[in-house]
């Protein structure tokens, strides 16, 4: 049994901030498929396609020219440019972004001059500038909007118009709402929050940024809810148990693009859950694999891989690989194939690019981003391609606690 540093863990459904956390053994897991091989560049696909990210799934605007990392234990955000052709990261600055162990949720506004990153630890949310070309990012006067004492600010989503944004409390139960000043990027919470969930984590806008999804990680339960003119929530009919039954622990979410299904990440049963959705109602419809694992899938994303299918990606934290479902209809994942590198140590956040060629994933146990290639030649034999990894800070620092990855502009 391994054991890692405690950023940002997630231990029987609810998050564990110790100084040591032990992991669970990697286990044979029933109805899975494990690829081990890294590919070789066999070029790149079409620059079309259509990506999401995670944890949150906020889609990406724009073609993601910069990313931008929170590193949970060091209490700083890291930012990058992203070369188009190639994938590559390279770094270009890391600022302090409030309490270490705190920095989780990060959130880009879909004009690329915004950034908002959620602090666990101090409960604030942390508000920068986004230089254009190099990401090299510059607080706001105020550097930040207090999310409430003791709320644990956890994930963060925004609409499409860059408007309104979301904040899971998961302290608290809470999901508090706030208007962005489009010129000068300023937060103002909104008054009206939810209250009463167990202990909210994931959060996203569907594709017509008309609801919300939000993860109940501690009471099982995945919420719908329609947004109003002023950017408050209505629920939407009854919550549903990710499991369709009980002891679920949903954590991540990733929305097809038609808008028909969601799918979530499961801590403790291991699987994808899948919900159906119609007119923002949810609904119970499957969960794959169909046999619990120890996997603790964490971050997901989805892609339409141009040529090659639609596929949904998840960061494994407890036995550090990614699974690889592809999605044979709306709603219908295939049994997952599971990637193993080196180079993944505790992978815990994951993003798809806009253009659907390449994969990110953060390590924990590293300090660094693995950056995998989305060819058809890789994704025909049902995984992505290993190219390479980075660090996070520099000098490096594998004690960096990297947790959220995202891209912009």
């Amino acid at each position: 049994m391994r054991t890692g540093q405690g950023f940002g863990r997630f231990s029987s459904g609810r998050r564990a901030f110790r100084n040591v956390v032990l992991l669970v053994p990697a286990l044979v897991l029933i109805a899975t498929m494990l690829n081990t091989s890294s590919c070789s560049n066999n070029g790149l696909l079409p620059q079309s396609g259509s990506g999401s990210q995670s944890p949150t799934a906020t889609p990406t605007s724009g073609t993601g020219a910069l990313a931008f990392v929170t590193n949970f234990n060091d209490g700083k955000v890291s930012s990058f440019t992203r070369n188009l052709t190639t994938g590559v990261l390279k770094r270009t600055g890391q600022v302090t972004a409030g309490a270490k162990k705190g920095p989780m949720g990060l959130v880009a506004a879909p004009s690329g001059s915004f950034l908002y990153v959620a602090n666990n630890s101090d409960g604030n949310i942390y508000q920068f500038s986004i230089n254009a070309t190099t990401g090299v990012l510059t607080p706001l006067s105020p550097a930040f909007v207090s999310n409430g004492s003791g709320s644990g600010p956890d994930e963060i989503a925004i609409n499409s118009a860059g408007s309104f944004l979301w904040v899971t409390g998961g302290t608290k139960g809470t999901v508090t709402p706030y208007s962005i000043n489009t010129s000068t990027g300023q937060l103002t919470q909104i008054t009206t929050k939810v209250t009463g969930l167990t202990s909210p984590i994931g959060i996203t806008v569907d594709p017509t940024s008309a609801f919300v999804y939000v993860a109940d990680t501690g009471s099982g339960l995945v919420y719908a809810y329609s947004i109003n003119t002023d950017g408050t929530l209505t629920q939407i009919g009854s919550p549903v148990s990710d499991l369709g039954g009980s002891g679920g622990s949903p954590a991540f979410i990733a929305v097809d693009p038609g808008g028909g299904f969601i799918y979530v990440t499961d801590l403790n049963a291991g699987v994808l859950a899948v919900l159906k959705t119609v007119s923002g109602a949810l609904s119970f419809f499957s969960t794959v694999p169909t046999a619990t694992t120890s996997n603790k899938p964490i971050g997901i994303g989805y892609g339409a891989v141009p040529s090659v299918g639609n596929f949904v990606f998840t960061a494994n934290q407890a036995v550090s690989t990614v699974w690889t479902f592809l999605i044979t209809s709306p709603g219908f994942p295939s049994t997952p194939v599971e990637t193993s590198t080196t180079d993944l140590s505790a992978p815990t956040g994951l993003v798809v690019d806009p253009q659907v060629a390449f994969l990110y994933v953060t390590n924990q146990d590293a300090g660094t981003v693995s950056q995998f290639q989305l060819t058809a030649t890789c994704l025909n034999t049902g995984a992505p391609c290993l190219v390479g990894s980075i660090a996070t800070e520099s000098p490096a620092n594998a004690n960096s606690g990297p947790y959220q990855i995202i891209l912009a502009q």
